[in-house]
C-alpha cells in the first residue's frame, strides 16, 4: 500500500511540474502579413502557417480577445492556455476573410470582418495546438488611443489631475500608487467621457507630503480599453502636526558645580500621527524662579534627542514638532533637578536574526528588577537607526510586561544600532542599552579573550572582552560552562557584562572552562580550585566559638547570681589593721609605738619611779586564747600604777581601776620589750629608766615571768611592765609617755586595728 502511494504521489508531482499556464499577447501589424499562394483569403506572418488547418473537432477553444488600433493599423490578441512544458511555445496568428484578399496590407480597416486563428507550436514536445477561429468586427474592436494625463495641483491629502478624452460615449478609469511601491490602487467608479472633452478628477484620502504616481485609461462603447497613459507624479502638501511627541527625560550631573545635563528623548512622529511630515522639533527651556523673570531659551533640532545644560532647581521644558505648515501641539515637562533618581536600565539585551525565513530582527531583553526605592517601569521604547545615518531613527513602544519585539522592514544590506529605553512614571527614562545588529549576522558583538580572573577554594571568576563581530556567523546566545566529569554549571553572557563568578565549587578539583556560541565550543581552558589546607580547623572553628560563648555566658551569669543572692560582707582581713597584723615581717621594723601613753598620764609629785601594770579587763578562756588572738585588743587592756601613791587632788578624776591578772606574753610566742624614751632635757631620772629597761630585757631573756595566778580553765600569766616616769619641767603641763617597742606584737593583739 505504501509503495503504490509513493508511486502515485511521484506521478502527480511529475505531472504538476510540467504543467504550466501560458498567457500571451500578440500584436500583428498589416505590414507584417503575407498572402498564401494556395489560399488567397488567408494572410499569415509565417508562410508555413499556410498549411491546411486540422479538422475543427481537434481544434481547441481559447479565451481569445482582439482589438483594433486604427492609428497603428494593427490588431492585438491575447489568450491563456495550459501547456505541459517548461519552455515558452512559438505563437503565430492567421487571418482569414470570406472575400478574396488582394493585398494583406489593406485588410485592417474599420469595415473589415476577419477570423483570427492562433497556432501554438512547441518544438521541444513536438506538439502544436490550433485554436478555433475567433471572429472580429474591426469597427467594434477599435481600441481608443492612449490619453495624456496632467497634474493641476495638490493639497494636504489630495491630487487634482486632468486629461483630454478621445472616445465618444465612453468612460475612463484612474489608478494611483505611492512612489517607490509596486501596488496600484484604482479609483472606485468610472469617469464618463465624450470625444474631445477635457476631464478633471480629484484623488482624495492621500497621505500628506507623499509622492504619488497616477495614470488613466479610456474605452469606447464596445468595451475595449485604451492603453494606460504615461505616469505622472506629484507630492501632497504638509499639514500641521496633530499630536505632540512622546518625550522622556534623564538628568545627569556635570563637572561644573551648580549645573546639570538634561537629556531629552522622544519618539519620532510618523506621517499619520504627525498629520504630515516633520521637518524638525523645537525645544524650549525656561528656569522657574520666584520673583525673577527668566527668558525662554529655544533651539531647533532635527534628531529625536536633545541635550540642555540647566541650572539647579525647577525648570519648564516644551517639545514641539514643526513643518512648512507650522508647529503642532507641544509636550510639556516640569523638571526638578534636585529630585532626580538613579534609574536602572534593561539587562540581557540581545538581537538575533532568522533571515531570509523572517525579514526582521528579534530584540530580547529583561526589564529592570523592581525595588522599593525605584518606581516600576510604565513601558519600554525600542529605537533603531542606520549606524551611518542617525537621522533615520524609528521608534516603537512596548508594554512593561513584554520582553521581546520584532523589528520589521529592515534593509538586509544595512547595519542598525538598536536601543532599548525603560520609561518610568512622570516621563523619566532610564539609561539606554544598545547593540549593533544586521539581518545577515544578527548581533554584531562577540566575547573574546576569555580567561580565568581569580580562583579560590570554592569559586572561579571568569573575565572576557566584547568586540565587534569579525565573521558572518549568527549566534543567538553566548554561554560559559564550567564542567567536571558529568557535572556542569552554565551562565549566559550579555553585553556589557565582562565578568562572572562560579560559586559553591569543590576545593582542589580540576575543572574545564568552555565558551559556547549557541552549542558550539569556541575554546576550552583548564582550571583547578585552591587546596583546602585546614579543613579540621575550619570544621572546629564553629565548635570552639560555641564553647567560648558558653563559658563567657556561665561566668557572667555566675557573677550576676552571686551579686544578687549573696551580697558582699565586709571582712576583717580586708581592713588596714588586719593586713598590718597579718604581715609576717614586723621584726624588720626598727621601732613602732604600740600605745600612746598620753591617754594614761598621771601626775607624779614625788618624782619617784612608778610601775604601770598592763592587764586585760577580763581573763579569756584557754580556748579563746588558742582560737583567735583578736580577743586581746587595746580596748581590753588596763594600765595602772602598781606602787605609786598619788595625791587625790591630782587624780580626783581618774577612774577606779582594780588590778587583774595579765596574760602571759610568752604563751603567744611573742618577744615583748618595753623601753622608755624621754628627752634628755626633761628627764629627771634617766639612768634609772635605762636600768629598769635593761632589767626588763634581762628578765625576759632569762625566761623569768611576772607573778602569775591560775584560773579554773587553765593558767594565765601576769606580766608587769615597769618603766620610769619622767617629770617634765615644773610649772609646765605635765605629761607622761610610755613608748613601748613591741616585737611580734601581732600575736599579742590579734587582728585588732591599732
Amino acid at each position: 500500500m505504501n509503495i503504490w502511494s509513493s508511486k502515485l504521489h511521484l506521478a502527480t508531482w511529475t505531472v504538476m511540474s510540467f504543467l504550466c499556464v501560458f498567457s500571451d499577447e500578440v500584436m500583428v501589424r498589416d505590414s507584417d502579413l503575407k498572402l498564401c499562394e494556395k489560399d488567397k483569403r488567408v494572410c499569415v506572418t509565417d508562410l508555413r502557417d499556410c498549411a491546411p488547418q486540422p479538422p475543427a473537432s481537434i481544434q481547441k477553444t481559447l479565451n481569445m480577445s482582439c482589438c483594433y488600433q486604427i492609428s497603428q493599423s494593427s490588431i492585438t490578441c491575447e489568450w491563456s492556455q495550459e501547456f505541459n512544458s517548461y519552455t515558452e511555445p512559438d505563437v503565430s496568428l492567421i487571418f482569414s476573410s470570406e472575400d478574396t484578399i488582394i493585398s494583406c496590407q489593406g485588410i485592417f480597416n474599420p469595415a473589415a470582418v476577419l477570423n483570427v486563428t492562433a497556432r501554438i507550436k512547441n518544438y521541444m514536445m513536438g506538439r502544436e495546438v490550433w485554436s478555433q477561429p475567433h471572429t472580429v468586427f474591426l469597427y467594434d474592436a477599435v481600441k481608443p488611443s492612449q490619453p495624456v494625463l496632467t497634474v493641476l495641483g495638490s493639497t494636504e491629502d489630495s491630487i487634482v489631475v486632468s486629461w483630454r478624452s478621445n472616445v465618444g460615449n465612453g468612460c475612463c478609469r484612474l489608478c494611483y500608487r505611492v512612489d517607490n511601491t509596486h501596488t496600484w490602487t484604482q479609483v472606485p467608479g468610472y469617469v464618463p467621457a465624450r470625444r474631445d472633452e477635457t476631464l478633471t478628477y480629484t484623488i482624495r484620502d492621500l497621505l500628506t507630503f507623499t509622492v504619488y504616481r497616477a495614470a488613466v485609461a479610456c474605452r469606447e462603447d464596445s468595451g475595449i480599453w485604451s492603453d494606460w497613459s504615461s505616469d505622472v507624479s506629484t507630492r501632497t502638501l504638509d499639514r500641521v502636526p496633530s499630536k505632540p511627541p512622546e518625550v522622556c527625560y534623564r538628568v545627569e550631573t556635570t563637572d561644573s558645580g551648580g549645573s546639570f545635563l538634561l537629556h531629552l528623548m522622544w519618539k519620532e512622529l510618523d506621517l499619520r500621527d504627525a498629520g504630515g511630515r516633520v521637518l524638525g522639533y523645537q525645544v524650549s527651556y525656561k528656569p522657574v524662579k520666584k520673583q525673577q523673570l527668566q527668558e525662554r531659551i529655544i533651539q531647533n533640532v532635527t534628531d529625536v534627542t536633545a541635550f540642555l545644560v540647566v541650572e539647579e532647581g525647577n525648570c519648564s521644558v516644551t517639545v514641539t514638532a514643526f513643518n512648512t505648515a507650522g508647529c503642532g501641539p507641544a509636550a510639556h515637562l516640569r523638571i526638578d533637578t534636585q529630585a532626580r533618581n538613579t534609574l536602572p536600565s534593561v539587562t540581557s539585551l540581545w538581537v538575533s536574526s532568522s533571515f531570509p525565513a523572517i525579514n526582521g530582527l528579534l530584540v530580547q531583553w529583561e526589564s529592570p528588577t523592581a525595588s522599593p526605592s525605584v518606581p516600576p517601569v510604565s513601558h519600554l521604547a525600542v529605537q533603531w537607526r542606520h549606524e551611518t545615518r542617525p537621522s533615520t531613527s524609528r521608534w516603537t513602544t512596548e508594554d512593561n510586561k513584554i520582553t521581546s519585539t520584532v523589528i520589521q522592514d529592515v534593509d538586509p544590506d544595512e547595519s542598525y544600532l538598536i536601543s532599548v529605553f525603560p520609561i518610568y512614571p512622570h516621563q523619566q527614562c532610564g539609561p539606554p542599552q544598545f547593540l549593533p545588529a544586521s539581518l545577515q549576522q544578527g548581533a554584531l558583538m562577540e566575547p573574546v579573550q576569555l580567561k580565568v580572573g581569580g580562583v579560590t577554594k570554592t569559586t572561579v571568576t571568569v573575565v572576557w572582552v566584547w568586540q565587534r563581530k569579525a565573521g558572518p556567523i549568527r549566534v543567538n546566545r553566548y554561554r560559559v560552562m564550567l564542567t567536571k566529569e558529568s557535572e556542569s554549571k552554565t551562565l549566559s553572557l550579555w553585553p556589557p557584562q565582562w565578568q562572572l563568578t562560579f560559586n559553591n565549587l569543590e576545593p582542589n578539583t580540576e575543572y574545564s572552562l568552555l565558551l559556547l556560541a549557541d552549542d558550539v565550543s569556541r575554546n576550552i581552558i583548564p582550571v583547578r580550585t585552591d587546596f583546602d589546607e585546614m579543613p579540621a580547623v575550619a570544621t572546629a572553628t564553629p565548635l570552639l566559638l560555641l564553647a567560648v560563648i558558653v563559658f563567657i555566658t556561665s561566668i557572667l551569669s555566675r557573677t550576676v547570681y552571686k551579686s544578687y543572692f549573696f551580697p558582699p560582707i565586709s571582712s576583717p582581713q580586708g581592713s588596714t589593721a588586719g593586713q598590718w597584723l597579718m604581715d609576717p615581717n614586723h621584726l624588720k621594723t626598727a621601732e613602732r609605738n604600740l600605745l600612746d601613753i598620753e591617754a594614761f598620764q598621771v601626775t607624779d609629785i614625788l618624782g619617784q619611779k612608778s610601775l604601770i601594770t598592763v592587764c586585760p579587763d577580763s581573763q579569756p578562756s584557754s580556748e579563746d586564747l588558742r582560737g583567735d588572738t583578736s580577743l586581746l585588743s587595746i580596748s581590753h587592756l588596763i594600765i595602772k600604777p602598781s606602787s605609786l601613791e598619788l595625791d587625790p587632788d591630782y587624780i580626783s578624776d581618774a577612774p577606779v581601776i582594780t588590778e587583774d591578772r595579765l596574760v602571759s606574753l610568752q604563751s603567744y610566742h611573742a618577744d615583748y620589750t618595753v623601753s622608755c624614751h624621754l628627752p634628755d632635757t626633761v628627764c629627771l631620772n634617766k639612768d634609772s629608766c635605762v636600768a629598769d629597761t635593761a632589767l626588763l630585757h634581762q628578765t625576759h631573756e632569762g625566761n623569768s615571768y611576772f607573778p602569775q595566778k591560775k584560773e579554773e580553765s587553765g593558767f594565765s600569766r601576769e606580766t608587769a611592765l615597769k618603766c620610769n616616769f619622767c617629770e617634765f619641767i615644773p610649772n609646765s603641763h605635765c605629761a607622761y609617755q610610755l613608748a613601748c617597742e613591741a616585737e611580734y606584737v601581732s600575736s599579742f593583739l590579734g587582728k585588732t586595728d591599732v
